[in-house]
């Protein structure tokens, strides 16, 4: 079977090991980079990471590759972001301040609300519950439980949520807007959801 080319950014914010081996496993070919060039050659994209919004678009801004990324999204090419690369394809983040993030998706990252005896961070399983149809749901159910490691959340229109989740608040776990996507869960510790999940993003 020919395997699907896919570019997973670094832009040094986590651990890539995980997310590489999920996705060979449902049959990609995966080329890690840090370079525009690479990113602007690329057939599919993905946007992982883990930790904080605004170290993540320094870090973005500092290997020169924003323009590169924003250019991709627009490009009708597949792009997904992956927990904190979720979050960065919004327009700004308040997440220890106020940080400007790559603005594919209208919309903002907020702090979950304090409400005992929920916990911050959400961490550990919850469930997706869809709200559209979704290419990203061939062969998957409603309902199921993905991992969730995070302290903030997306807020935007209801035309771009494919899946939410309750913890405390209904918050976006999967949006869409044509060819760009974002979770908020980690597929590659979701184990069957998460690997279907990343399957269906190979095929679109």
């Amino acid at each position: 079977m020919k395997l699907s080319k896919i570019t997973v950014v670094d832009y040094r914010t986590s651990n890539l090991l995980s997310i590489t081996k999920a996705l060979e496993n449902v049959g990609a070919e995966v080329k890690l980079t840090q370079n525009a060039a690479d990113i602007a050659a690329a057939e599919r994209l993905v946007l992982p990471g883990v930790g904080a919004f605004g170290a993540a678009m320094r870090n973005i801004e500092s290997l020169g590759i924003r323009e590169a990324l924003v250019a991709f999204g627009k490009s009708g090419r597949p792009l997904i972001g992956i927990c904190l690369g979720m979050q960065l394809l919004f327009g700004v983040s308040y997440e220890l301040g106020t940080n400007k993030g790559l603005a594919l998706i209208d919309g903002k990252v907020v702090e979950f609300p304090d409400k005992p005896p929920l916990k911050v961070p959400h961490m550990g399983w919850n469930q997706i519950q869809f709200k559209r149809n979704s290419r990203l749901f061939c062969g998957v159910h409603d309902k199921e439980y993905a991992y969730f490691v995070h302290s903030y959340y997306v807020t935007t229109s209801d035309n771009y949520v494919s899946g939410a989740t309750e913890y405390g608040v209904t918050f976006p776990s999967i949006v869409e807007d044509g060819n760009i996507f974002g979770i908020q869960f980690h597929p590659e510790k979701s184990q069957s959801f998460g690997l279907k999940i990343l399957e269906n993003f190979l095929r679109v």
